[in-house]
């Protein structure tokens, strides 16, 4: 009896994985059984009802395809359920941060009553505002960058519209617009209206476009996004920087986003982390002939405000107004002022 069971739990999960979404059952004797194994440690319930193997849970789908099969499988349970804010915003393939992925976002009728309680959040969006993403119910991609635009805070809120830009395809304008005729009632439209002011679809990912948000909020120039430059190598080939500002003097600040994934995932480093630090080292060197400053920094960088601050002014980034967030105080470090202009001399990066 027990083979069987297994057998049966098995086939179930292997069919939910290819549907990419978790496993749910209505059978009682079937969820005890999960149930035992989620105690067991071998299964993972994310939500209750919701269950998929503990190995590949953790280790072989990212925090946004863990979303995806959350919201895969409670569109199997709830068919009528329409998604919107951040959940939608996951399933139209748009830029979500990690740490917003663990509330489900559903919108109801007007006059149906909202009732939330955790994850759950309930809002009241019409009708005429559904599309689907996937064969799911959503908000249409406009009333769902626009609810993310209002909801979230800024950096989050430009993330979720610059990938509105450059996957979805909407035009800033066209965001804009839609903004502009949203009047009355909408709390949070006035951060709309400026976070879609500055959408880009230049920018490649979450990442950078929070990182283009703080620097907007710390009063510092804004730069030229996806910027090619000529390799001095090779003479035809180009490298592509992230950010690039020009300073009073003419020279010029290249800003790169860093990430872990591109040394640590096979699929980016090809399998050599050694290979693609090379070829990083090589890259910037090109870049700095010129005698540009190339400045690298990661999220947990641009996370703290204090260094995010002060990497920009040592480099040199003009500061354009004043800041619009507090800056906290170093908590006792003592951070040296910059230099007016900090050029990378050429030798600082050696050629393999």
């Amino acid at each position: 009896m027990y083979a069987r069971v297994d057998e049966a739990i098995d086939q179930l999960l292997n069919d939910a994985e290819l549907r990419a979404v978790c496993l749910t059952t209505a059978d009682k004797n079937l969820r005890r059984a999960l149930d035992r194994r989620v105690r067991a440690g071998t299964l993972v319930s994310p939500l209750p009802g919701l269950y998929a193997r503990g190995q590949r849970w953790l280790h072989g789908l990212t925090p946004t395809q863990r979303a995806l099969h959350v919201l895969g499988a409670l569109h199997e349970l709830h068919p009528t359920w329409r998604f919107c804010g951040p959940s939608a915003a996951v399933l139209q393939g748009l830029s979500v941060s990690h740490g917003l992925l663990g509330t489900i976002h559903l919108a109801v009728s007007p006059g149906s009553g909202v009732r939330s309680s955790e994850p759950y959040r309930r809002h009241v969006i019409p009708d005429e505002e559904a599309t689907e993403a996937g064969g799911v119910p959503v908000t249409s991609l406009l009333r769902t960058t626009f609810d993310c635009m209002r909801w979230l805070d800024f950096r989050e809120g430009l993330a979720v519209a610059d990938s509105a830009l450059r996957v979805g395809g909407l035009s800033r304008e066209e965001l804009v617009a839609y903004v502009e005729q949203m009047r009355g009632g909408y709390r949070g439209v006035a951060q709309a209206r400026m976070t879609a002011a500055h959408a880009d679809g230049r920018s490649e990912n979450g990442g950078e476009s929070i990182a283009r948000a703080a620097m907007w909020e710390l009063g510092f120039a804004m730069p030229d996004l996806q910027v090619e430059v000529t390799s001095p190598f090779s003479g035809s080939g180009l490298y592509r920087v992230d950010f690039r500002w020009f300073l009073p003097d003419g020279t010029e600040v290249y800003g790169e986003h860093d990430g872990d994934e591109k040394y640590l995932n096979p699929l980016m480093n090809g399998g050599s982390p050694l290979r693609t630090m090379k070829r990083e080292r090589k890259r910037e060197s090109g870049l700095t002939v010129s005698h540009a400053s190339v400045m690298r920094f990661s999220p947990a960088d641009v996370a703290d405000t204090v260094y995010f601050d002060w990497l920009l002014r040592y480099y040199g980034v003009p500061r354009e107004r004043e800041p619009l967030i507090e800056i906290p105080s170093a908590g006792g470090i003592v951070i040296p002022e910059p230099p007016e202009i900090e050029v990378v001399p050429v030798e600082a990066y050696g050629l393999e």
